[in-house]
């Protein structure tokens, strides 16, 4: 999970600007301006946090829906980079998938460097190849249950 330390603009009180983001922050600090996934509340506000924090960070970062009926809905994820290690997923089985090739510039199509092409799913943080889900890292794991 990734959390934003945030603030008003001082020169548009209605936006919101990015001071700092981090992976971890101590539970005692979770009230002092930092947000996260549980906080957000509508797609609008975590495109505009996504944008702060690309150009805070200097990296991409995309504003996600997962949909009504999930928990939490809204969230911002890191942007997948060319070059970044891959793997395909389905019920607990991964098998690598080389690195990231191309990324279609409105991210909805990773292709990877085995030739596997993923879509992304609407608004949602997955990209999908049938019923293959891609995952970050080179994983060679089989699901013991069968």
């Amino acid at each position: 999970m990734i959390y934003f330390k945030t603030q008003t603009k001082e020169t548009a009180p209605n936006h919101i600007e990015v001071l700092e983001i981090s992976e971890y922050i101590p539970f005692d600090q979770r009230t002092k301006g930092w947000v996260s996934r549980w906080d957000f509340t509508s797609f609008e506000q975590v495109q505009e946090i996504a944008d702060e924090a690309s150009k805070f960070a200097g990296e991409d970062y995309i504003a996600v829906d997962s949909g009504e009926c999930c928990s939490p809905r809204y969230d911002v994820i890191k942007a997948p980079q060319q070059y970044d290690a891959v793997s395909y997923t389905f019920n607990g089985d991964f098998y690598p998938c080389g690195f990231i090739k191309t990324i279609s510039k409105t991210l909805k199509k990773i292709t990877t460097t085995t030739g596997k092409s993923f879509y992304r799913q609407g608004k949602t943080g997955s990209w999908k190849m049938k019923c293959w889900f891609l995952t970050d890292g080179h994983h060679n794991e089989r699901n013991p249950h069968f």
